[in-house]
């Protein structure tokens, strides 16, 4: 049986609702007992298949006014079609109303005489509040395999999957196709659950769909049954209406379509996210922007970011759950690089990524993250090349400071995209040419047009007895910037360092926290001894602006091209310099301690 609206009369062309609240008054309907109402929790807007919108108050539901109630019971005058009736209503849920009518008569008759014709096989139909407040899906679990059957057999492999959202009245149904099943389709689903209730040993479901097979009318009636399996797994068995509406539905057997979810344990008890991660807890972005917080048993990554309009107060919420580690290739990371499948909940967008963690200090780490998401957590590493993968660097609530990296003293030569210095210095290589000749030389800021302000120095390690600062000074305008160096890395030929903003009203944690890159380019052959016999190819240091992301092989960033002015002052700290990173500092500074004396002299004079 399909629900079927009453036959109207004729030439009623004005909608209905209007109709009662104009025609109502002007009506003289006897009552019981001197009132007749609907119950006040059913006032709003409800939606009903083939009808427009009913509007329900106190008085009247959609084009019928209540004359006289006893219980469930209610005689009603059908403005439309200008009769009596009789309707047995009952409230499901405060989102479901369900009812069933007697025929219309010209004359009153008393309530009793105008419902006892009403049999529970007649028409039973069912209206949905508009806009109403969804509720948490009644299945048990987070993650669910499912069979499903559209009337030309089951389809079981491959095996369909269904996840709860982030919302957990929202399940995610990702339909399988099965090659040998007629009607079956690749699919995806979801479904927003808004009423339960039981009716008998009934239980009843009422959702909205959304996806490619549902355009319009998304209302949807489910009958499930819970069923214990053998193997201590909790199974629903649900049969689906094919329209927006409740008929239909007397067996989990029988349905447009029927589907099986068996509940999938998926707490990832045996996966746990790296100690030196979890050693704490929240960890943000360098801009504060976005907050990872790992629960207490290390296996959950919560992450909240902040909507990317910094007026609003939007945020966008992911879960993440370690599912397996992988082993990583390279042996000698000793632990300090980690790759993992996780299964991500977005929202509706659910799936499994590839995540690789690298710990940069003990309060500095890095995150890489799949963009694409697969189905199956054997497929997440496959699918996504590491190397394309972006960085996102974290720091704890707490930062330390730790030595700078490069340390000395240098001026800047010129600024540019990092890719505009690398042609530069490839021209200078073609044509062999000399750069000790005049270069225009820029400030950090270059906002001044005196000439003699054009000079900015830079030192790196130089003011402090720890060597974890870094100082930007204007020598004209008696500016300086200073930032602590918090913890570095290398890559690639490139070091990476985190650093503050020197600022005692703005914490480190609070979004005053930059990555600056460094590398060492090699522009020229200097000559060392008399007549030109003993030559050195001089480096340059190029630094890039701070920056709130720790950028990788960027030809558009800019860059600050340096020129070495010497050690820092203090030769104690030059050779700590030396025996900090001699891998890295050594192809700079390779001078004997008779070097550095003699430099270090000339430097000073040039200096004052």
């Amino acid at each position: 049986m399909q629900e079927q609206s009453f036959p109207r009369r004729k030439g009623l062309l004005t909608p209905v609702s209007v109709l009662v609240l104009l025609i109502l008054p002007l009506v003289d309907l006897p009552s019981a007992n001197g009132s007749c109402e609907f119950p006040s929790s059913w006032t709003g807007e409800w939606y009903q298949y083939g009808k427009s919108p009913v509007t329900i108050n106190t008085t009247v539901l959609g084009d019928r006014a209540c004359v006289e109630r006893t219980d469930d019971k209610y005689v009603v005058f059908n403005i439309a079609d200008n009769c009596y009736q009789c309707m047995i209503i009952n409230g499901r849920h405060e989102n479901v109303i369900q009812y069933r009518e007697a025929w219309c008569t010209l004359e009153r008759k008393n309530l009793e005489e105008l419902c006892s014709v009403i049999t529970s096989d007649d028409m039973l139909y069912s209206i949905f509040r508009i806009n109403s407040k969804p509720i948490s899906c009644p299945f048990s679990g987070s993650s669910f395999t499912f069979t499903y059957n559209r009337g030309y057999g089951e389809c079981t492999m491959p095996i369909s999957l269904a996840e709860k959202c982030t919302d957990e009245s929202k399940l995610l149904l990702k339909y399988q196709a099965c090659p040998d099943v007629e009607g079956t389709e690749s699919n995806t689903e979801e479904l927003q659950c808004l009423a339960v209730w039981n009716d008998g040993r009934n239980k009843y479901l009422v959702g909205t769909l959304k996806g490619r097979n549902v355009q319009s009318d998304p209302y949807r009636c489910f009958l499930y049954e819970e069923k214990p399996h053998h193997q201590g797994k909790m199974i629903y068995l649900l049969a689906q209406s094919g329209d927006p509406t409740c008929n239909g539905l007397t067996t989990v057997s029988e349905g447009s379509p029927t589907i099986k979810l068996t509940k999938v344990d998926k707490e990832h008890g045996r996966c746990k996210y790296p100690s030196w991660v979890t050693q704490h807890h929240d960890w943000h972005s360098l801009d504060g922007t976005k907050n990872y917080h790992f629960t207490n048993k290390n296996a959950t990554l919560k992450i909240k970011a902040q909507a990317q309009d910094i007026n609003s107060e939007t945020f966008h919420e992911e879960k993440i759950v370690c599912h397996n580690v992988e082993k990583y290739p390279n042996e000698n990371m000793q632990g300090s690089k980690v790759k993992l499948v996780a299964h991500v909940t977005s929202g509706c967008d659910i799936g499994y990524v590839c995540m690789i963690f690298h710990k940069r200090d003990s309060n500095i780490i890095e995150i890489q993250q799949s963009d694409q998401k697969a189905i199956m957590p054997d497929e997440a590493c496959s699918i996504s090349d590491p190397s394309t993968m972006p960085h996102m660097t974290l720091i704890s609530t707490s930062l330390h400071q730790r030595k700078c990296p490069n340390l000395g003293r240098y001026e800047i030569l010129e600024f540019a995209p990092s890719h505009t210095l690398s042609e530069a210095v490839m021209s200078r290589r073609q044509r062999r040419s000399d750069l000790s000749r005049t270069i225009k030389r820029r400030t950090w800021q270059d906002n001044t047009e005196d000439a003699e302000c054009k000079s900015t120095n830079i030192q790196i390690g130089c003011t402090s007895s720890d060597q974890t600062e870094m100082i930007i000074a204007n020598t004209c305008e008696h500016e300086e910037i200073a930032y602590f160096c918090h913890g570095s890395w290398e890559e690639k030929g490139t070091w990476y360092t985190i650093a503050s903003q020197r600022n005692s009203e703005f914490p480190a944690s609070l979004g005053q926290t930059f990555c600056f890159s460094m590398r060492l380019e090699g522009v020229r052959d200097r000559v060392l001894g008399r007549g030109g016999r003993q030559k050195q190819q001089e480096q340059e240091l190029w630094l890039s602006v701070p920056s709130r992301i720790c950028q990788r092989n960027s030809e558009d960033e800019y860059m600050y091209r340096l020129s070495n002015q010497g050690v820092c002052e203090d030769l104690t700290k030059a050779a700590s310099s030396a025996a900090f990173a001699p891998s890295l500092s050594q192809p700079l500074f390779t001078l004997s301690i008779a070097a550095y004396v003699a430099i270090n002299t000339l430097c000073v004079l040039l200096w004052r």
